[in-house]
């Protein structure tokens, strides 16, 4: 399911900006909602905008198209295990670009399925890595934890309390 590049380079940049200015967090949560918005708002309303358009009560999706929702939907899923630790490291975030490029040198339809499923084999893999944190990710958001703000570097005060 591919989207304009137009539609995913907004969040992009200002990630990137989060990033050169040392705010890591802000980066990881511009993107982590730019991906919500994008499974949620965009491909959740396409059925619904194209039955309102007058077409049939279901979207039928083309091979290609359907090659673009999986590969969309496992890389996904790889970054959501990636991340599942709350620890985002430059050698996962290096592999996420690199897989992420490489499918532009894929065009076939077996490539990219075998991209696909590379994606998944690391899924599971990530997912057994980081097994632990499985659940305390998931509550997480339902306990209140004090503010802290991680962007603000520490000064000596604080180092020595």
């Amino acid at each position: 399911m591919a989207r304009p590049a137009s539609l995913g380079g907004p969040e992009f940049i200002i990630a990137v900006m989060f990033a050169a200015r040392g705010k890591g967090v802000a980066a990881i949560g511009t993107l982590i909602a730019s991906k919500v918005n994008q499974w949620s708002l965009l491909v959740g309303s396409l059925p619904v905008a194209h039955f309102l358009g007058g077409g049939p009560s279901s979207l039928a999706l083309d091979s290609r198209q359907v090659e673009e929702f999986t590969l969309t939907a496992t890389q996904t899923l790889l970054g959501v295990a990636i991340i599942l630790a709350l620890r985002f490291h430059w050698w996962s975030a290096i592999g996420l670009a690199a897989l992420f490029g490489v499918q532009f040198l894929i065009t076939d339809t077996t490539g990219r399925y075998v991209l696909s499923a590379i994606h998944l084999a690391l899924t599971i893999g990530f997912l057994v890595a980081h097994r632990h944190s499985i659940l305390p990710t998931l509550v997480a958001p339902f306990h209140e934890q004090p503010a802290v703000d991680q962007d603000e570097p520490k000064t000596v005060m604080d180092t020595h309390a």
